[in-house]
């Protein structure tokens, strides 16, 4: 079978894996009718190389964009955060993740690291960021963070499809958010083969490949096996100046069979995303389904902290000798705070603040963006204390059962 032939049978396999759990999936195949466009965008030019020519990749992007600054996921102590990055180096090449509801610990003994609390949000609206300064004489200070070129390095396919999210809801709007998002010069993207036990991107739509939105991505077929592929013209021309070979048969078919196995995976930990909202519209009202769901939830705030879309704001004004300060502060509708007005409390029992999170993610962000708000990084449930699983939650609604 010749190379486009295969990749065209690889794009019925992904499209099988995906309606294996719907009954709609298809028995034959075509090569003169499938494409690969859905995960590969609009070329699927696979080469193969290792680190060290990932290391190449981005010296010859910094090397061609000048003076920027790389931010992505690093090994830092015993953890791993997303962050400015000193050197490519800093990528935590040789660990990997153990996720499960309420539990994250990194393992020496793997090397397939999926993500860690943060993510590219704690660049582009950081926690705590300056909005406004007025000095003395009454004149605004620029902020001067934002102005220097940067490089995502790394970075998921749910963290890009979070920062599209963020880009219809606050670009443009927000200064802060607009002039940070404005310096990223370039994304690399590193895809995930193998899915964490709480991830779920692919039931919506959110990876575990990427089609659009970046310049050059990246999977791991082994420890120092990488397959590239570009995004655009930036990304095509830095991997053939990079001297990187076309992808064998071999790497090809085993990067698809691992991208079908990862999509059937987690295509059957939810429902179908239709369902989903048919079911929510149908349940809003359901005060002891949600009274139910939420019964071992804090009200912490932790998953709207570590939500990659979650974008609430809380302003604050600090007058100073000499100056005032305008900031903004992360802040989560799960708290008890967030419904905490002049006027009384528009969201006092704890209920009601867990389904407003469900809602938004799920009907209201359609209203926005045109797409839902959630991309199944699974990150609310890693870091829930308690390990609330929102899989669980979403599962319940449409299967109109109890616990």
């Amino acid at each position: 079978m010749d190379n486009e032939c295969y990749l065209y049978k690889a794009k019925y396999v992904m499209l099988e894996a995906r309606l294996l759990n719907t009954g709609l999936a298809k028995k034959v195949w075509s090569c003169s009718t499938m494409n690969t466009n859905e995960l590969c965008g609009n070329n699927c030019n696979l080469f193969v190389g290792s680190f060290k020519d990932l290391g190449t990749v981005v010296k010859l992007l910094q090397e061609g964009l000048g003076d920027v600054r790389l931010f992505g996921y690093k090994l830092h102590k015993d953890r791993i955060e997303f962050g400015e990055m000193k050197d490519f180096d800093e990528i935590p090449t040789t660990v990997a993740d153990i996720q499960k509801p309420g539990y994250f610990r990194i393992s020496s003994t793997g090397y397939r690291f999926r993500h860690s609390f943060s993510s590219p949000k704690a660049f582009l609206l950081p926690p705590e960021h300056s909005i406004l300064t007025v000095s003395q004489g009454y004149e605004i200070v620029e902020d001067g963070d934002g102005q220097m070129g940067v490089v995502f390095l790394g970075i998921k396919p749910c963290d890009r499809k979070a920062m599209s999210i963020l880009d219809g809801i606050l670009y443009g709007k927000s200064p802060v958010y607009t002039k940070r998002r404005d310096s990223i010069k370039a994304i690399i993207v590193e895809e995930c083969l193998e899915p964490g036990e709480t991830c779920f991107c692919s039931a919506v739509k959110a990876g575990p490949t990427i089609s659009s939105g970046f310049d050059i991505a990246y999977a791991r077929l082994y420890k120092d096996t990488l397959v590239f592929k570009y995004g655009s013209s930036l990304g095509e021309k830095i991997l053939v100046k990079a001297g990187l070979q076309k992808a064998q048969d071999s790497h090809v078919k085993e990067y698809f069979e691992m991208v079908a196995n990862a999509i059937s995976m987690m295509n059957s930990r939810i429902s179908r995303v239709e369902e989903l909202q048919k079911a929510l519209k149908e349940r809003i009202g359901d005060k002891s389904f949600w009274e139910m769901v939420s019964s071992n939830c804090v009200g912490c705030g932790n998953c709207n902290y570590v939500c990659p879309t979650c974008f609430c704001t809380e302003i604050n004004d600090i007058v100073e000798e000499g100056y005032s300060k305008r900031i903004g502060m992360w802040l989560g509708c799960l708290t008890y705070t967030y419904g905490l007005v002049a006027g009384g409390h528009f969201r006092q029992e704890l209920y009601t603040r867990y389904r407003h999170f469900v809602l938004h993610k799920f009907l209201f962000y359609p209203k926005q963006v045109g797409d839902v708000g959630c991309v199944g990084c699974g990150r609310c449930i890693t870091w829930c204390p308690l390990g609330v699983d929102l899989r669980d939650t979403l599962n319940l609604l449409v299967e109109g059962g109890t616990r």
